[in-house]
């Protein structure tokens, strides 16, 4: 049985593209699509469940009638078929509605709608650019991916099995109050303009003053998240004083917006509170006054009392899920501030897989400077033959890795294009681009997972002997085997921990060599790739690179210029374009801005 709710909706099934303009309830409604069998089940559950309660108030008052009139003696014989009747009504009827709408809302659809609305927003996420994830804070967007799917379907389901039943109910006990006494419907009436009063007067405060605490407690995280991002640099040159200032007028800022929603949420259950008193004594008074006069039955203060008292608590639960609700949508919008951004560099809708047949590249007329008019490149044009391996030197900010970036389409092209075999790389799909290069940078990227799971990252159809194999070649093997995890795991199972923290510079720098070794791509790019590794273990893997490079077109960024040498072809950059190029000999004897920055380097002329 429960499995059968747990499997009325598959989160993770293609059901619509991401097509979020930010707005909540657009959002909210577009991904409730899978869901519309379980939400209309459930509303009609919730009607069967609210109509019963109804009933069960009207069948009180009947009761305490019968009881009044109806002789000891033949209680049973004229009412037993009755009794036995409502008998199942409670023991089997109304708990089975209870079950079955209780596990349509809490199993078929609160975890899978919660799972779907965080599923789609990574999803979506992850269709960013590498530059869209260097302007926002990775740990606040994890953050938000994460909160997004409670917060929506906190909204969801506060209108589907919290204000549907409340309304079916208060509807439902209407027509009860009426069917006895047209008149009994004044006291309601008047209750109920009171209690819309108040909604009009705190919704709005209740709805700004929930903003301004989900803004607030936004702004908390992402300062706590910038904090705790950056451990290191806090600890070498933070001023605990200052620190602690900039801190403290966060968290107050936070503890001043809760003082704000808590002051409006006093004030309604007050007001709550008042408005439950009057209709208590006004539906009970004015039942008493038509039993007086003989114009209603004895069970009809029954009922008003019973219904005055689960009136108001069905009206406090309501406001209570109108602030649920606010909150719910306001942490919704903040979530989408940064989820439902549009995708910076999108596939285009005719996009096809790259077809790398010898790994040709031409950039032409490339020109990037990230949107600021001056930095990256400008008009850079560079053929590079199939098999051909090209250094890329020049000083910092050259342009060097901007170009690679750009092949990679981690950042788009200005103007200009680039192509690969011909095909402009706008053209293709940029998993299939990213398939057929493999990268290995100075600045490691390395999961919290295991050594075998890094190497073999995006490869489903290796063996452990291949892993261990390219291990080997990257010069990693032998203090893999050394590892050891605080789980107690070792070897190749060990987790390196958050971006391979438990790994020195130069281990992880190994762990991504033998993961580009493993993934043999026709095209690398190796963006500085031995810099933290010492000049025994770099001797030691160089000759396994070189061999490596033999038939692929290889794109190497180094300032230590020996590690470029035997290269064929060594382009120098310099403020964003190509200023010389030829081979290690001809840039000497040229004489110029790469035998300036050679000369420069101690032990620069090993190897030559």
């Amino acid at each position: 049985m429960f499995r059968l709710l747990e499997q009325m909706v598959d989160p993770f099934k293609q059901h619509d593209v991401w097509a979020s303009s930010g707005d909540v309830w657009p959002f909210i409604l577009q991904h409730m699509r899978p869901f519309r069998l379980v939400i209309a089940l459930s509303l009609l559950l919730s009607l069967v469940s609210a109509a019963l309660e109804v009933w069960l108030i009207y069948y009180a008052s009947r009761l305490v009638d019968a009881l009044t009139t109806t002789s000891r003696d033949q209680l049973w014989s004229e009412h037993g078929i009755e009794f036995l009747v409502v008998a199942v009504l409670l023991l089997i009827v109304r708990p089975l509605a209870w079950f079955w709408r209780e596990g349509l809302d809490d199993i078929a659809f609160r975890p899978n709608a919660t799972t779907l609305f965080s599923w789609k927003s990574h999803q979506h996420v992850l269709d960013h650019s590498v530059g869209w994830f260097q302007k926002e804070r990775s740990g606040l967007v994890a953050a938000r991916v994460r909160d997004i799917g409670g917060s929506a379907t906190g909204a969801a389901y506060t209108v589907i099995h919290t204000l549907a039943f409340v309304i079916m109910y208060i509807i439902g006990s209407i027509w009860l109050i009426a069917s006895v006494d047209l008149r009994l419907v004044i006291p309601l009436a008047l209750w109920a303009g009171l209690y819309v009063g108040l909604m009009i007067y705190a919704v709005p405060r209740f709805r700004d003053t929930s903003e301004s605490f989900q803004e607030s407690k936004s702004a908390l995280s992402g300062y706590l998240v910038d904090i705790y991002g950056n451990i290191g640099a806090i600890k070498l040159f933070g001023n605990r004083r200052e620190d602690d200032r900039e801190g403290r007028a966060r968290f107050e800022t936070a503890r001043s917006a809760s003082f704000a929603l808590q002051r409006v949420e006093v004030t309604i259950n007050a007001g709550m509170m008042v408005l439950g008193t009057i209709l208590l004594v006004s539906l009970v008074g004015f039942s008493i006054a038509l039993w007086q006069a003989g114009n209603a039955p004895l069970g009809i203060i029954a009922a008003a009392i019973a219904l005055s008292f689960r009136i108001n608590g069905m009206a406090e639960w309501l406001f209570d899920a109108v602030a649920s609700l606010f909150g719910h949508v306001g942490a919704t919008r903040e979530a989408l501030k940064t989820v439902a951004q549009p995708i910076d560099i999108p596939d285009a809708p005719d996009a096809s897989d790259l077809q790398v047949t010898g790994g040709s590249i031409q950039l032409t007329d490339v020109s990037h400077h990230y949107g600021k008019g001056d930095g990256g490149l400008d008009r850079v044009s560079l053929e590079i033959s199939p098999g051909e391996k090209v250094g890329l030197v020049g000083p910092s900010g050259a342009g060097k890795s901007t170009l690679v970036n750009l092949i990679l389409r981690f950042f788009e092209t200005e103007t200009g294009s680039i192509r690969i075999d011909g095909q402009d790389v706008r053209s293709a799909t940029q998993d299939s681009l990213r398939q057929q290069i493999a990268m290995v940078s100075q600045d490691v990227a390395l999961l919290d997972r295991s050594v075998r799971d890094n190497i073999s990252f995006g490869r489903s159809d290796v063996t452990p002997e291949q892993i261990e194999a390219a291990a080997g070649d990257a010069a990693a093997d032998s203090f893999i085997s050394e590892l050891r995890d605080p789980a107690g795991q070792t070897g190749y199972d060990a987790h390196l921990g958050e971006r391979g923290v438990r790994l020195s510079g130069g281990q992880r720098q190994r762990i991504a060599l033998a993961r580009a070794i493993l993934k043999d791509a026709p095209i690398m790019v190796l963006d500085e790739a031995t810099s933290a590794l010492d000049s025994e273990v770099e001797a030691e893997i160089q000759d396994t690179l070189y061999e490596l490079m033999q038939g692929k077109t290889v794109i190497a960024i180094a300032h230590r210029l020996s590690t470029i040498a035997r290269m064929d072809r060594i382009v120098v950059l310099d403020q964003g374009r190509i200023v010389e190029e030829g081979t290690h000999d001809q840039l000497i004897k040229l004489g110029c801005v790469y035998h300036r920055l050679w000369s420069r380097q101690s032990g620069g002329f090993i190897g030559t």
